[in-house]
């Protein structure tokens, strides 16, 4: 959207979605009108790394039943407002949603609902009705763009680098508002924004000759000796965060591994052993990035042992100059603005 909105000052927004309003603000600023919607169940979270399967298919299986209605509002307010275009970030309502209202859309992802689910079949068998809908559903899209890292490629769809939210800030104005000169070595510690006491303090206090920044890790910002604390919604938008470190540990999800690629960071990774995303995400990681791997149970024991050190002896990449948003707002707007 911002990219977007960088090329057509007077586009305008209609955004479906449960994630709090403030992200787009953050992001785009005050511009766009705001639909809270559960437009996309995806996987029930109890932790960063970890999903309640049977949680996930009971709300499938009820969004199935609330899809008719769901589509028919959507379709009202697309009409509406007469909109042109539905962008879809994997969300099958949105699809659904442009076909009713009789407009185009396109299909952002680097992967489907229903690949991913498929990797869970055999440990939870209800998800098997909802795959060959969901699949039909995704095929429907007029327009099918995959970012890398891609899980399953399509032949037929545009291909575009990692997209990621652009810093706003210098790296040096971040830093200082941090209360850190230049020539302090900052690791940034994020599971992608999802809120989770960290039980790896200890152990990483004593990497004394570091400074840590834990996003999600308090209600208020505060000073732990090296460690930084923020609640996860703070001041410091994250894109700022990443481009002011000089490495990243994180969770090994697509927003964190995009914006890691973007500023051509050392990245140690923790893995989701079981998501079916993950094969991807970490031959990327090895092949693009200089990558690390660290265990979310060692993370949590605290069995660093000499990671922050190696990371922070690996010089920063290149980065690429491309952003995947850009080559999308291209693609957008030469066919349908």
């Amino acid at each position: 959207m911002l990219a977007i909105r960088r090329r057509l000052r007077q586009v305008e927004f209609d955004i479906f979605t449960t994630v709090p309003q403030w992200f787009f603000s953050d992001s785009i600023g005050e511009q766009f009108s705001y639909h809270k919607f559960n437009s996309d169940i995806g996987l029930v979270q109890v932790t960063p790394f970890s999903e309640d399967l049977t949680a996930t298919v009971s709300e499938l299986d009820q969004a199935q039943k609330d899809a008719h209605r769901q589509v028919e509002q959507a379709a009202a307010i697309l009409r509406g407002e007469d909109a042109q275009l539905v962008v879809c970030d994997i969300a099958p309502l949105g699809i659904e949603s442009a076909q009713a209202a009789g407009l185009p859309a396109a299909l952002v992802e680097n992967f489907t609902w229903d690949f991913i689910y498929a990797g869970y079949t055999d440990e939870q068998p209800g998800f098997n009705p909802h795959i060959p809908r969901l699949k039909q559903v995704f095929a429907l899209a007029d327009t099918h763009i995959q970012t890398a890292p891609v899980c399953q490629f399509d032949p037929s769809a545009y291909r575009v680098e990692p997209v990621s939210r652009p810093p706003m800030k210098s790296s040096s104005s971040t830093r200082s508002r941090l209360g850190l000169s230049e020539d302090d070595r900052f690791i940034l510690v994020t599971l992608g924004g999802i809120e989770e006491k960290y039980d790896a303090r200890k152990a990483l206090k004593q990497h004394s000759d570091c400074i840590f920044v834990l996003p999600g890790s308090t209600d208020q910002l505060r000073r732990d000796e090296n460690l930084i604390l923020l609640p996860h919604h703070s001041d410091f938008y994250h894109p700022d965060l990443v481009q002011a470190s000089d490495a990243v540990i994180g969770k090994l999800g697509y927003s964190t591994v995009a914006e890691v690629y973007q500023a051509g960071l050392p990245f140690a990774y923790l893995p989701r052993p079981t998501f079916p995303e993950t094969p991807s995400m970490a031959k990327f990681a090895h092949r693009e990035m200089s990558a690390l791997e660290l265990t979310y149970p060692d993370f949590l024991a605290g069995r660093l042992g000499d990671l922050p050190e190696r990371l922070l002896a690996i010089p920063r990449r290149e980065t690429p100059g491309i952003n995947g948003a850009d080559q999308i707002a291209a693609i957008l707007l030469e066919k349908y603005a």
